[in-house]
């Protein structure tokens, strides 16, 4: 890391990719513009994050990037940050010299922490002929599994639904993930196809000719977006309307940059979204990192004033993150973020319950009164207890698909994780801007926060936050 010494805290972080040549369709206007700068092969190593004084990136960085033998692979110009690549450590350290930059910090491809996630390999029942014909208009709980989802009624969702709060398309929720299967039936209509959009250029969908470029070839997005929303055919979502933009930040093999996630947020936000899913982050050492964590700030606010709520996960290794010193978890300690950890119950009877204590907490989820916002359910135990959470699969697995249901075509998954806690979150904040209206999230954070039952130790607990959130209470349904 190069940085210089000043009082003054290191602002942002990286940015943009190229849709590369793999790209299957135009881009649109608003794609052309964030997609303006060259595209590079991406490598492991030479990725650096630039963090400059002004919000704003200057108009020669190019020229000087281009001198040091590397290239720009984007700029934010929103938040005052750029991503280079092909920087040698000498060239980043003359780099930051600059009097206009305030930090260099390396951005290696890194995998999230999301250890025991992936392995959900119950097999699932075909979905049947009835159910994929299943009346689009009809409730969520005609859905053809819903009676394994005890997720769902853990939330009171079924309440909302019955009190006719079932979402509107008129709310966008940016889903930054491995992208989203459009075409599978419970997702079907709710894509915007127009404005999703993948950063991921080494992402090719040669086995799917036709599949757009922010096709889920891994499984978490898709599943990740089948929490928030879904046409209710095979599972229910919190929302059976709304309008979904998929922001592929992540690869086939679940890696990702900050950069790419931080160039989502920001591209999600210009996009008009309401609410932006992140379940994953990164974590640094704040006194070593400190571009890093200026960065994720700048971001989360520059939505945040855009009028969009992010919402992100507080990771899956059971960590206190009261007492672990100077390491933080970005977007999750972002000051205007939300930040979710994971309920599951602690026994089932059988797949379709009834099942035990379905608030304990998960023993997965990472915890802290100085982190966690709220809890909600991301289920628990071993595949076969039934304790886990049911997600809906890509339709375009590949070798590096970490579902084996998914890998193997089956309908649906068994995943548990802080990344299915999360979008239960940005379902319950789509429906109160459906009902509240748009460009406010403070006051959608603050229904949740204030709505939310409180569990563990009165107030704020170091495992629920707040509480579990309660989607009937919050719209107003229940005291």
């Amino acid at each position: 890391m190069y940085r210089k010494q000043s009082s003054f805290p290191a602002l942002a972080i990286v940015a943009a990719l190229a849709l590369g040549a793999c790209q299957e369709r135009a881009p649109t206007e608003a794609s052309s513009r964030l997609l303006a700068a060259s595209a590079v092969s991406l490598e492991s190593s030479g990725r650096y994050t630039v963090v400059f004084s002004a919000e704003r990136v200057p108009v020669d960085f190019g020229e000087r990037v281009t001198a040091l033998g590397g290239s720009i692979e984007s700029a934010l110009d929103s938040i005052g940050v750029a991503a280079v690549t092909g920087l040698s450590e000498a060239g980043a350290a003359e780099l930051a010299t600059g009097a206009d930059i305030r930090a260099v910090e390396p951005d290696p491809m890194t995998r999230p922490r999301d250890d025991g996630e992936a392995n959900d390999g119950l097999p699932a029942e075909a979905v049947s002929e009835a159910a994929v014909a299943a009346d689009a208009t009809a409730s969520p709980t005609t859905a053809q599994f819903y009676a394994r989802q005890w997720n769902l009624r853990a939330v009171f969702a079924p309440e909302a639904w019955a009190a006719g709060f079932l979402g509107s398309r008129d709310v966008v929720v940016a889903i930054l993930d491995t992208g989203i299967d459009y075409t599978n039936p419970d997702l079907a209509g709710l894509v915007d196809l127009d404005r999703s959009i993948s950063f991921v250029p080494e992402d090719v969908t040669r086995h799917y000719p036709g599949r757009l470029p922010f096709s889920d070839l891994f499984w978490h997005g898709t599943a990740v977006a089948s929490a928030v929303a879904s046409n209710a055919i095979v599972l229910a979502g919190v929302n059976r309307y709304v309008t979904l933009l998929a922001v592929k930040v992540a690869d086939s093999t679940n890696n990702h940059t900050v950069g790419r996630l931080i160039s989502g947020i920001v591209y999600a936000a210009d996009q008009g979204a309401d609410v932006i899913n992140l379940s994953r982050g990164s974590q640094r050492d704040k006194s070593q990192s400190p571009g890093f964590v200026a960065a994720w700030e700048r971001a989360v606010n520059y939505a945040f004033r855009k009028g969009a709520l992010v919402v992100s996960v507080a990771f899956n290794d059971a960590s206190d993150l009261d007492h672990n010193g100077n390491i933080v978890r970005m977007p999750c300690e972002a000051a205007n973020a939300i930040c979710v950890s994971a309920t599951g119950p602690t026994g089932a009877a059988g797949v379709n319950g009834p099942w035990e204590n379905v608030d304990a907490r998960a023993p997965y989820s990472a915890f802290g009164r100085s982190a966690v916002s709220v809890a909600a359910p991301g289920g628990a135990g071993e595949v076969g207890q039934f304790r886990r959470m049911w997600t809906i699969c890509t339709t375009t697995p590949t070798a590096t698909t970490g579902a084996p249901a998914c890998r193997a075509h089956q309908a649906i998954a068994q995943p548990a994780g802080t990344s299915f806690a999360a979008p239960h979150v940005a379902g319950l904040a789509a429906l109160l801007v459906a009902q509240l209206g748009h460009g406010n999230p403070a006051l959608i954070r603050a229904r949740i926060l204030q709505s939310a039952d409180d569990l563990g130790q009165s107030g704020t607990d170091p495992y629920y936050g707040k509480g579990r959130i309660n989607v009937a209470r919050a719209l107003g349904l229940a005291p």
